[in-house]
Protein backbone atom coordinates (compact mmCIF):
# COMPACT_ATOMS: atom_id res chain seq x y z
CA UNK A 1 0.00 0.00 0.00
CA UNK A 2 1.27 3.65 -0.99
CA UNK A 3 1.26 5.75 1.56
CA UNK A 4 1.43 9.84 0.71
CA UNK A 5 1.31 13.04 2.50
CA UNK A 6 -1.41 15.59 1.37
CA UNK A 7 0.28 19.11 0.03
CA UNK A 8 0.00 21.41 2.31
CA UNK A 9 2.42 23.97 0.77
CA UNK A 10 -0.76 26.15 0.02
CA UNK A 11 -1.77 26.17 3.92
CA UNK A 12 -0.41 29.21 5.91
CA UNK A 13 2.28 27.80 8.76
CA UNK A 14 -0.03 29.07 11.33
CA UNK A 15 -2.65 26.85 10.07
CA UNK A 16 -0.80 23.91 9.70
CA UNK A 17 1.04 24.51 13.51
CA UNK A 18 -2.63 25.56 15.15
CA UNK A 19 -4.29 21.86 13.23
CA UNK A 20 -0.97 19.48 14.27
CA UNK A 21 -1.86 21.17 18.22
CA UNK A 22 -4.95 19.81 18.18
CA UNK A 23 -4.26 16.37 17.30
CA UNK A 24 -3.36 14.26 20.55
CA UNK A 25 -0.54 12.52 21.23
CA UNK A 26 -0.10 8.19 20.77
CA UNK A 27 -0.94 6.71 24.38
CA UNK A 28 2.10 6.11 26.56
CA UNK A 29 0.12 3.76 29.12
CA UNK A 30 -1.55 0.41 28.40
CA UNK A 31 -5.35 0.10 27.91
CA UNK A 32 -7.12 -0.75 31.30
CA UNK A 33 -9.03 -4.06 31.90
CA UNK A 34 -13.08 -3.88 31.21
CA UNK A 35 -14.96 -1.50 33.71
CA UNK A 36 -18.42 -2.11 34.90
CA UNK A 37 -20.12 0.01 33.22
CA UNK A 38 -18.39 2.49 29.88
CA UNK A 39 -15.88 4.79 30.89
CA UNK A 40 -14.95 7.92 28.98
CA UNK A 41 -11.48 8.21 30.17
CA UNK A 42 -9.66 11.20 30.83
CA UNK A 43 -6.96 11.29 29.00
CA UNK A 44 -6.48 12.47 25.54
CA UNK A 45 -4.58 10.34 23.46
CA UNK A 46 -4.58 8.26 20.29
CA UNK A 47 -4.17 4.33 20.97
CA UNK A 48 -1.42 3.00 19.23
CA UNK A 49 -2.56 0.14 16.47
CA UNK A 50 -0.36 -2.52 18.39
CA UNK A 51 -2.04 -2.19 21.41
CA UNK A 52 -3.07 -4.63 23.47
CA UNK A 53 -6.41 -5.02 26.47
CA UNK A 54 -5.35 -7.69 29.25
CA UNK A 55 -6.89 -10.40 29.10
CA UNK A 56 -10.19 -11.59 31.12
CA UNK A 57 -10.51 -15.21 30.21
CA UNK A 58 -8.21 -18.46 30.23
CA UNK A 59 -9.69 -21.79 28.07
CA UNK A 60 -9.08 -25.66 27.80
CA UNK A 61 -10.08 -28.10 26.02
CA UNK A 62 -9.25 -32.01 28.05
CA UNK A 63 -9.94 -35.25 29.02
CA UNK A 64 -11.05 -36.69 32.08
CA UNK A 65 -8.60 -39.72 32.77
CA UNK A 66 -10.00 -43.34 34.14
CA UNK A 67 -10.80 -41.60 37.23
CA UNK A 68 -12.87 -39.16 35.90
CA UNK A 69 -10.52 -36.16 36.88
CA UNK A 70 -8.43 -33.73 34.58
CA UNK A 71 -5.80 -31.21 36.03
CA UNK A 72 -6.30 -27.60 34.02
CA UNK A 73 -3.62 -24.97 34.03
CA UNK A 74 -4.95 -21.69 33.36
CA UNK A 75 -3.22 -19.57 29.90
CA UNK A 76 -3.54 -16.51 33.43
CA UNK A 77 -3.34 -15.86 36.72
CA UNK A 78 -6.36 -14.70 38.29
CA UNK A 79 -5.87 -12.26 41.12
CA UNK A 80 -9.48 -13.03 42.32
CA UNK A 81 -11.57 -16.60 42.19
CA UNK A 82 -12.08 -16.65 39.02
CA UNK A 83 -15.79 -17.83 37.32
CA UNK A 84 -15.67 -21.24 35.87
CA UNK A 85 -18.06 -22.96 33.49
CA UNK A 86 -17.25 -26.78 31.92
CA UNK A 87 -19.34 -28.44 29.15
CA UNK A 88 -19.39 -31.52 27.84
CA UNK A 89 -17.67 -32.16 24.32
CA UNK A 90 -18.43 -35.71 22.48
CA UNK A 91 -20.74 -37.60 25.09
CA UNK A 92 -23.17 -38.19 23.11
CA UNK A 93 -21.49 -39.26 20.12
CA UNK A 94 -19.81 -41.60 22.18
CA UNK A 95 -23.40 -43.08 23.28
CA UNK A 96 -22.47 -41.64 27.06
CA UNK A 97 -24.53 -39.98 29.65
CA UNK A 98 -23.66 -36.49 29.46
CA UNK A 99 -21.42 -35.93 32.67
CA UNK A 100 -21.48 -33.13 35.58
CA UNK A 101 -18.68 -32.01 36.57
CA UNK A 102 -17.18 -30.57 39.37
CA UNK A 103 -14.30 -27.73 40.02
CA UNK A 104 -11.40 -27.57 42.25
CA UNK A 105 -9.39 -24.24 42.58
CA UNK A 106 -5.95 -24.19 42.54
CA UNK A 107 -3.57 -21.17 44.07
CA UNK A 108 -0.22 -20.46 44.25
CA UNK A 109 1.84 -19.29 47.37
CA UNK A 110 0.44 -16.10 46.80
CA UNK A 111 -2.87 -16.86 46.63
CA UNK A 112 -3.23 -16.29 43.04
CA UNK A 113 -5.56 -18.97 40.74
CA UNK A 114 -3.65 -20.69 38.95
CA UNK A 115 -5.50 -23.43 37.17
CA UNK A 116 -7.95 -25.88 38.89
CA UNK A 117 -9.01 -29.52 39.02
CA UNK A 118 -12.35 -31.15 36.93
CA UNK A 119 -13.54 -34.13 38.13
CA UNK A 120 -16.63 -35.39 36.29
CA UNK A 121 -19.23 -38.21 37.14
CA UNK A 122 -22.17 -39.82 34.50
CA UNK A 123 -25.34 -41.53 35.21
CA UNK A 124 -24.62 -45.06 35.28
CA UNK A 125 -26.73 -47.59 33.32
CA UNK A 126 -28.99 -50.05 35.14
CA UNK A 127 -27.89 -53.83 35.88
CA UNK A 128 -29.69 -55.46 33.01
CA UNK A 129 -32.09 -58.29 33.92
CA UNK A 130 -33.14 -60.19 31.35
CA UNK A 131 -36.92 -60.53 30.28
CA UNK A 132 -38.36 -63.12 28.29
CA UNK A 133 -41.06 -61.32 25.42
CA UNK A 134 -43.52 -64.06 26.92
CA UNK A 135 -46.18 -63.74 28.99
CA UNK A 136 -44.74 -66.78 31.38
CA UNK A 137 -41.68 -64.00 32.04
CA UNK A 138 -43.76 -61.17 32.24
CA UNK A 139 -45.56 -63.01 34.79
CA UNK A 140 -42.46 -64.19 36.35
CA UNK A 141 -41.63 -60.73 36.98
CA UNK A 142 -45.00 -59.67 38.23
CA UNK A 143 -44.80 -62.95 40.54
CA UNK A 144 -41.23 -61.38 42.29
CA UNK A 145 -42.12 -58.01 42.53
CA UNK A 146 -45.30 -59.22 44.44
CA UNK A 147 -43.73 -61.97 46.32
CA UNK A 148 -40.14 -60.49 47.05
CA UNK A 149 -39.62 -56.48 46.88
CA UNK A 150 -37.45 -57.26 49.74
CA UNK A 151 -34.98 -59.33 47.72
CA UNK A 152 -34.94 -56.65 44.61
CA UNK A 153 -34.24 -53.57 46.91
CA UNK A 154 -31.80 -56.16 48.53
CA UNK A 155 -30.26 -56.45 45.32
CA UNK A 156 -30.03 -52.81 44.41
CA UNK A 157 -29.26 -51.83 47.95
CA UNK A 158 -25.68 -49.96 47.63
CA UNK A 159 -26.13 -50.14 44.20
CA UNK A 160 -23.95 -46.33 42.79
CA UNK A 161 -26.33 -44.63 40.50
CA UNK A 162 -23.26 -42.90 38.93
CA UNK A 163 -20.11 -43.46 37.80
CA UNK A 164 -16.74 -41.64 36.90
CA UNK A 165 -16.74 -40.09 33.69
CA UNK A 166 -13.45 -42.01 32.05
CA UNK A 167 -12.42 -40.50 29.11
CA UNK A 168 -15.00 -37.98 28.80
CA UNK A 169 -14.31 -35.01 26.96
CA UNK A 170 -14.41 -31.37 28.13
CA UNK A 171 -14.18 -27.85 27.18
CA UNK A 172 -13.62 -25.09 30.03
CA UNK A 173 -13.69 -21.22 30.34
CA UNK A 174 -12.40 -19.50 33.25
CA UNK A 175 -13.32 -15.57 33.56
CA UNK A 176 -12.10 -12.69 35.65
CA UNK A 177 -15.53 -11.77 37.72
CA UNK A 178 -17.17 -8.67 37.55
CA UNK A 179 -17.76 -8.68 40.92
CA UNK A 180 -16.12 -8.69 44.28
CA UNK A 181 -16.52 -12.52 45.17
CA UNK A 182 -18.82 -13.17 48.05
Amino acid sequence: MTQFAPDLSAVPQIARDAAAAMVPPFATMAPRSEAGAPVVGTTDAITRPDHQHPRLTATARGTLDANGDATVVFTQVFDAEPAVTVISVGAKAAGWAVPDFDVTLVTNAQGKFTGCTVYGRRARRLPTQPLSASPIGVLAVLTTVISGVNAIAASITGYDATEPAANAGFSLIAVKTSQATP
